[in-house]
């Protein structure tokens, strides 16, 4: 279990879990992402948290169950690192900036999590897929809303598709990142995508006046 640790940090902060749940999350996190989710049976999950089958059934239903549990988990976790970023820093690129790093460098602390959940269970799922396009939405609403604030500008139609397009950007340099062998620098690809947000706005703005 110590090389879950990350993970507990991570939810710690949010969720009132029991101690079961944390073994049982963590053990599930390390069979899918080791055998994949097809290949993992619920026999292997408590296997690996020592506990038993009626502790799991007790829990979680099955384990298309407690992927859902552990992407609703995660999902929300890092909903709130990102918001906590845009609380503490003033309304400039700089934030951007740092809100884009915080969901990067996130993602590459729980490896793991984030392959499994972006990479390694997409089109499996189809639950999970609804869940992960209303989260890509809700991202895309709060870079929405960044994007009105930045501008001084009501929410236009432009905002919702630039929005859109940022999240799409981010969450494929993200999952293409977590496929090479050594993970980019958060700094550098955060400052690459701030930049090119950035010089959008700067040439929507020139196109306007």
């Amino acid at each position: 279990m110590q090389a879950m640790l990350p993970l507990f940090s991570l939810l710690q902060e949010d969720f009132p879990l029991s101690n079961q749940q944390y073994r049982l999350l963590s053990a599930s996190l390390a069979a899918f992402s080791k055998s994949g989710y097809p290949s993992t049976s619920v026999s292997m999950i408590v296997a690996n948290a020592r506990t038993s089958k009626s502790t799991f059934y007790k829990h979680y239903k099955n384990k298309e169950s407690i992927l859902i549990h552990l992407f609703d988990l995660l999902s929300t976790a890092l909903i709130r690192k990102v918001e906590d970023v845009l609380r503490s820093v003033p309304p400039t690129s700089k934030r951007t900036f740092q809100a884009i790093k915080t969901y990067i460098d996130t993602c590459f602390t729980h490896r793991d999590a984030a392959k499994l959940l972006m990479v390694d269970t997409v089109g499996l799922v189809p639950s999970l897929e609804k869940k992960r396009q209303a989260v890509i939405d809700q991202f895309a609403s709060i870079f929405q809303r960044e994007l009105s604030s930045l501008t001084c500008h009501r929410l236009t139609k432009e905002q919702w598709i630039l929005s859109h397009a940022m999240v799409g950007a981010i969450n494929q340099i993200v999952i293409r990142s977590l496929l090479e062998e050594e993970l980019p620098s958060p700094v550098e690809l955060a400052g690459v995508l701030e930049k090119m947000m950035s010089k959008l706005l700067r040439e929507k703005s020139e196109f306007d006046s």
